[in-house]
């Protein structure tokens, strides 16, 4: 069962601040959205989530959560 008045969303790039839920600085790699019960619409809030919480998060709404993190490789030899 999947809640849909809190939606996580994963970030592109990872930011560097104070994650909401451990208080903790660090690259915060996750969004989480709280929208309004009834409507399911309204967005009420947001929490910014660091790896750990934002995968602990993800276990507890039932939802797979990995880091959004993209590495991309370069080469410049002929």
């Amino acid at each position: 069962m999947q809640n849909k008045a809190l939606k996580i969303e994963s970030l592109a790039q990872s930011v560097y601040k104070k994650c909401d839920v451990c208080g903790k600085v660090k690259d915060n790699f996750f969004k989480l959205s709280v929208y309004d019960a009834k409507t399911e619409k309204l967005l009420v809030g947001s929490l910014d989530l660091c790896k750990y919480c934002g995968e602990n998060m993800g276990d507890i709404l039932n939802v797979y959560t990995e880091p959004g993190a993209t590495l991309t490789e370069f080469s410049f030899e002929k």
